[in-house]
């Protein structure tokens, strides 16, 4: 792909912020994924500070500095520099798309340890962008962005389809809104309600 400025670079992250904001921050994904007859899923929080590892950029400013200059238009070109080997411009390419990863990621999976400096336990994402995320105290806290696959970069065994996505604020006890439910899935199957009913306030939904 083309090298982006860091005038495109600013504009992204610009873009990226706001929806970062309505969408993510300050929130937890509970990603439902089906194979065959058996449900599963895995809890995801989103801070301000990861914001950041997100879009590849390095910067002086700490990362929850670096998301409210973001958020209020006040980073310039100056303020950051690309990653090296272009990945930093891989991330921006891709980053408006997983900013509504709650509504679009259709597969999820362990991360195959396919890429060296790449630290992640768990991917979520499409044909053509994922989130890495690593577990911290049993919930999966996002590190990276990838432009790419997510079948290239996941054990095929744990592959899953991802079959409902809700969402809920961090401060909250049970997930309440529905952001995702693919075709055909019966939000009131027994064996789904059961997987699920310490998560979900089945009264909202």
């Amino acid at each position: 792909m083309s090298r982006i400025s860091n005038v495109e670079a600013v504009r992204i992250i610009f873009k990226c912020a706001k929806l970062y904001k309505a969408n993510l921050s300050g929130k937890n994904l509970l990603f439902v994924s089906q194979d065959n007859e058996k449900f599963e899923f895995f809890e995801t929080s989103f801070s301000p500070s990861n914001f950041l590892h997100l879009t590849g950029i390095r910067t002086n400013s700490k990362r929850e500095r670096f998301f409210d200059a973001a958020l209020c238009g006040r980073l310039s070109p100056e303020d950051i520099e690309f990653e090296s080997g272009g990945t930093a411009e891989l991330k921006l390419s891709i980053l408006p798309q997983l900013m509504s990863i709650h509504t679009t990621a259709r597969m999820v999976g362990d991360y195959d340890n396919s890429r060296p400096l790449l630290i992640a336990d768990k991917f979520a994402g499409t044909v053509t962008a994922a989130i890495g995320f690593s577990s911290v105290n049993g919930v999966y806290i996002p590190k990276s962005a990838l432009r790419v696959d997510i079948r290239d970069i996941t054990i095929k065994t744990t592959r899953r389809k991802v079959v409902a996505t809700f969402v809920k604020p961090r401060n909250e006890a049970l997930y309440k809104q529905l952001t995702y439910i693919a075709k055909d899935t019966i939000t009131d199957d027994d064996v789904f309600v059961s997987v699920l009913r310490d998560k979900v306030d089945w009264s909202c939904i």
